[in-house]
């Protein structure tokens, strides 16, 4: 058997007779066209025959503007300069504390001795006990010529008790003479050594000054570096907070941007899915013609009654009637065969 084409009458020749199959004249038209207007299987040809479409836009969203921004300020981030200013600043305090130190002076007062004596006492103490001892020789003499001169009234001049006399008199000059010279420099050994006290009270004052100023430096400088210290940590911690500050804009900048990409995105998936439909549309719409015709007679067929004697070659073929209609009742495709080709197996058989 040989399948008839669907869009032009074709002929089946069967064993029953010629059957001629096609399309309805109504639609015909509409299914292959005319050369004014083509139909649906003349459209469907030349899309078929049309070139890829390519998509001309966009496929995904660039990085938003506010993106790149970020993403530069990112790239360009670095330890904020007063964070490394602080860190110089606290190494050169650290050098700086590293090299004080303070060495306390010990204090000792000096010893008053002979060499010191000799310093403090009074170089003219010989001119100014000279007077005391001249006065002295004098009233010496005058006592001496006062016994001389009674020794003579009583006529006993130049006798012993003469000589005892002026011995006597001698005995008290010189006595007189050290105790004038001996109170003379004690007064001024006292004097040198409350002179050297003095002197030595006001070295250890001078030094006690010179001593709270050196620690009053110290403990300036030992300040001032702690100051500077505690300056440097306040500038670390202030560039620690501008560089969190600058990565929360970063991070802002970067949730905004994401936005703007996301809103991008939507309308490059919008663009596309409207190229899609776009491309889709004729290709739709052909199915649309196609889907009219759904369940409407579209075929045409003509067909010639079999001749009796290609029936009585078809029972012979078959083995003989009680044969045939055994098969026709086994097989229903058969007893239709049979009632298509004019045999009805109900009048054949009888009641």
């Amino acid at each position: 058997m040989t399948a008839p084409n669907p869009l032009t009458p074709g002929m089946t020749t069967t064993a029953g007779g010629t059957t001629q199959s096609g399309l309805s004249d109504f639609s015909q038209p509409y299914i292959v066209g005319s050369q004014t207007d083509p139909g649906y299987l003349t459209k469907a040809k030349a899309l078929g025959n049309t070139g890829y479409q390519a998509y001309g836009g966009p496929l995904t969203a660039d990085t938003s503007a506010l993106q790149t921004k970020a993403f530069q300020g990112i790239g360009g981030l670095s330890v904020p300069g007063s964070i490394n200013q602080a860190t110089t600043t606290a190494g050169n305090v650290a050098n700086q504390f590293s090299g004080m130190n303070f060495d306390p002076t010990q204090f000792s007062a000096g010893t008053f001795g002979s060499d010191q004596a000799q310093q403090y006492m009074n170089p003219y103490l010989m001119a100014a006990l000279n007077p005391q001892l001249e006065e002295a020789r004098r009233q010496s003499q005058i006592t001496q010529l006062g016994n001389q001169a009674k020794a003579t009234q009583a006529g006993a001049f130049g006798g012993g008790r003469s000589a005892i006399m002026e011995a006597e008199t001698q005995r008290a000059l010189g006595s007189n003479l050290a105790n004038i010279t001996g109170q003379g420099y004690n007064t001024a050994y006292q004097q040198a050594m409350g002179q050297f006290n003095a002197d030595q009270t006001r070295q250890m004052e001078a030094q006690r000054a010179q001593e709270a100023s050196k620690q009053f430096g110290a403990n300036y400088g030992l300040e001032s570096l702690k100051n500077q210290l505690s300056a440097a940590q306040a500038q670390g911690q202030l560039g620690l907070t501008e560089n969190t500050a600058n990565l929360a804009n970063l991070q802002q900048q970067l949730t905004a941007g994401e936005a703007q990409r996301r809103i991008e995105s939507e309308g490059v998936k919008a663009d596309l899915d409207e190229f899609n439909v776009q491309r889709e549309f004729p290709y739709k719409q052909i199915q649309f013609q196609r889907d009219i015709l759904s369940g409407l007679p579209v075929s045409a067929i003509t067909s010639q009654a079999p001749q009796m004697n290609d029936v009585a070659a078809l029972v012979a073929a078959m083995g003989g009637m009680p044969n045939m209609i055994k098969t026709a009742e086994a097989n229903p495709s058969v007893k239709k065969l049979l009632a298509y080709l004019g045999l009805d197996l109900d009048e054949a058989v009888g009641p």
